[in-house]
């Protein structure tokens, strides 16, 4: 088991749209809005991106697949970033 998290872009007015549809997807434990300009973490990592979802897979192969095939799909979703470390 692997999770991963994925720093997701999307176009403004589309945040909310892609907000939900992350929801729905079965992989997917976690969405939260990402306010960097309000952290003590803010830094160029982090400014190009809006969500940052937690997802879980069977393994590596499995969450680029959840990764390629269902989020980077969803219509609003301009870019991603994703972070992997198997589950311990």
């Amino acid at each position: 088991m692997v999770f991963g998290y994925v720093l997701v872009s999307s176009k403004t007015s589309y945040n909310h749209d892609v907000a939900d549809k992350l929801f729905r997807l079965d992989e997917v434990v976690e969405v939260e809005p990402l306010l960097v300009e309000e952290t003590a973490m803010a830094d160029s990592f982090f400014e190009d991106y809006d969500l940052i979802v937690k997802v879980h897979a069977n393994d590596f192969k499995n969450l680029k697949k959840i990764v390629d095939n269902k989020i980077c799909s969803i219509h609003g979703v301009e870019k991603i970033k994703v972070v992997i470390r198997p589950k311990l």
